[in-house]
């Protein structure tokens, strides 16, 4: 199992309980999980980045939903080439006029619905980026308590092995016990020296981790010495209802939305889209009678004529609901994996809170009374320091296990308020 094997890692490195000197920490006041959660979401730039996104989806919703800007028309029609006059001819006349594109149906709002669906997504995206931030920085927070609390019982049971090597000294003078004995103490001991540097990089890693969300300062505070206090989860079944209004769903469904107007969108390219033209034109010079000849107005209309739809309006359309259908399995998919989870990450909680029990009931304080009986019979010259040595090791398994179990049980926590969508 994962925890046995963290365990048992654990339990090597503190297997007589004595170590150098950690790292200096700053002193004042202890990081909280509280604290740290609050320097994360505070200082992400992820966070930051997808309000930037959606502001600028939304700016673009406004900017689709407008026409494109008029053209100005400006030129000289009819100038005879014998002589480039602009008076020779009656017809030669300088033109200015005005030309507005139409698009197709209601081309421009539907895309802007689409940008606004996007809009929503990047909000969306934002709020289960918090929930990530959050959950990533609970998770290196417990891991760095559980190192902490290892090293603490490590130094808690530091005198019980000192005073195990002047019991087997003593024992060794009296000729009640071998040198063995006292060489295995000594020996065990030294091996500390390396056992001690694991740790202190353990240590040292998940304060990497934990400086990569709240900064250097922050992560090299010492760390709180008490769990956090969630409240317990409610029922499965509520926990399932609440998974719907997840914010990956809300991607999903936002996503849909954006995809419902892309599709939308492809069909209004089955209309006509139009270009108005009006304009005037200018003639130059007299008639023979000495009249200024008249000036011209006029107006015209393009439209599109989409005739020919098969290869491109009715493929952008099964294209928009390829996509669209896509789109829907991805929802789907991703509610089945949050299922999962859910399901997965309830049961562990309840098992290792039953466990939690049974450490805490029977193995701790089982445990604890063994190590001080068989210290008595090593004293009394009835047993071998091999069993007092056994009898050690698996007191401090079952202690470190006892806080394993309880980091587990918070982590399992955190994930099921990472279902529920609970940030803080």
């Amino acid at each position: 199992m994962k925890i046995r094997g963290f365990i048992q890692l654990t339990a090597i490195i503190l297997f007589f309980g004595w170590c150098h000197p950690v790292l200096a920490i700053p002193q004042g006041k202890p990081l909280t999980l509280s604290e740290a959660e609050a320097l994360a979401l505070n200082t992400s730039p992820e966070l930051q980045r997808f309000q930037a996104l959606r502001h600028g989806l939304q700016q673009q919703a406004i900017a689709d939903r407008q026409l494109s800007d008029p053209q100005l028309v400006a030129g000289m029609a009819n100038v005879p080439t014998n002589s480039f006059s602009l008076t020779q001819d009656d017809m030669t006349m300088e033109q200015i006029g005005l030309q507005q594109a139409f698009p197709r149906g209601h081309s421009l709002l539907m895309k802007s619905k689409q940008d606004q669906a996007l809009a929503l997504s990047e909000k969306r995206k934002a709020q289960e980026k918090a929930l990530t931030l959050i959950r990533t920085v609970r998770e290196t927070w417990l891991d760095l308590y559980y190192w902490t609390q290892a090293l603490r019982s490590l130094r808690a049971n530091q005198k019980l092995y000192k005073n195990l090597l002047k019991v087997s000294i003593s024992l060794y003078e009296t000729r009640k016990a071998n040198q063995s004995d006292v060489l295995q103490v000594q020996l065990e001991l030294s091996k500390l020296d390396d056992q001690a540097i694991q740790i202190q990089q353990q240590i040292s890693i998940l304060r990497a981790q934990l400086e990569r969300w709240i900064g250097l300062e922050q992560a090299s505070r010492q760390l709180a010495l008490t769990l956090p206090h969630w409240p317990s989860p409610p029922s499965i079944k509520l926990l399932q209802t609440r998974l719907r209004q997840h914010p990956i769903l809300c991607i999903d469904a936002a996503m849909i939305a954006a995809a419902h107007s892309e599709v939308a969108f492809a069909k209004e390219q089955y209309k006509p889209g139009w270009v108005l033209n009006a304009g005037y034109a200018k003639r130059q010079g007299h008639f023979v009678d000495g009249m200024s000849r008249s000036d011209f107005v006029g107006a015209q209309v393009t439209i599109d004529l989409p005739l020919f739809t098969t290869n491109r309006q009715d493929r952008q359309v099964n294209a928009g609901y390829d996509r669209l259908l896509a789109t829907k399995l991805d929802q789907q998919t991703h509610y089945r994996d949050l299922m999962q989870v859910l399901t997965t990450q309830y049961a562990i909680w309840n098992r290792l809170s039953q466990r939690e029990e049974v450490y805490k009931k029977q193995l701790t304080p089982v445990a604890r009374q063994s190590a001080k009986a068989s210290l008595i019979a090593y004293q009394n010259a009835t047993t071998e320091l091999t069993q007092v040595l056994r009898v050690y090791s698996s007191e401090l398994t079952i202690q470190l296990e006892l806080i394993q179990l309880q980091v587990e049980r918070a982590k399992s926590r955190a994930i099921l308020l990472y279902l529920e969508g609970v940030v803080a």
